[in-house]
């Protein structure tokens, strides 16, 4: 049940924003996974978010073997870093959003509106670039070399595991052997 609980955490606290730049990049339409929150439905996300971060954190506290102190650093860094990354994913999704509805004009396209969201999409993703070096470049402020490339890594891992289970029910594993 505790699985079950931190795999439904793990959908609900980066559906918006990993389930919808997967769907827009690979030009498919967004639907939503649940129906639209009602009245108490946001406060049980909540919940599920922070205890989904809760458990991210215990994994890495243990995986890395960090102190109290890098932790909170690391929460610092995390909440600096998440909001601004969050930020940039979200206008590069507007930008692939635009251009993909521009280029669904075919032949009648805006030369000038493709090349203007090119432009922005290219400089999004070296804001992006530079704001993944600056989050290594503070986390290696507290943490080891090796800490660092581990904590990449799990985030990798993290991210991996989430997009797998969107792509079934529930999270649960996909038949190998359909």
């Amino acid at each position: 049940m505790r699985a079950v609980t931190f795999m439904t955490a793990a959908v609900l606290c980066v559906t918006s924003v990993t389930g919808a730049t997967t769907a827009s990049a690979q030009g498919r339409r967004i639907r939503p996974m649940r129906p639209p929150p009602t009245q108490g439905v946001q406060p049980h996300r909540q919940a599920l978010e922070q205890e989904f971060r809760q458990r991210s954190e215990q994994i890495v506290r243990q995986r890395l073997n960090l102190s109290d102190d890098q932790v909170n650093r690391l929460r610092s860094v995390n909440a600096s870093i998440g909001g601004q990354r969050n930020a940039l994913l979200q206008q590069e999704r507007a930008v692939r959003m635009s251009l993909r509805d521009e280029m669904a004009k075919g032949g009648s396209a805006d030369q000038a509106r493709v090349a203007q969201l090119m432009a922005q999409a290219h400089d999004l993703q070296s804001k992006r670039f530079a704001l993944q070096q600056d989050e290594q470049q503070q986390l290696s402020s507290f943490m080891t070399p090796v800490q660092v490339a581990q904590y990449v890594g799990l985030q990798a891992q993290i991210r991996q595991r989430i997009r797998e289970m969107k792509r079934t029910p529930d999270g649960e594993q996909p038949d190998p052997n359909p």
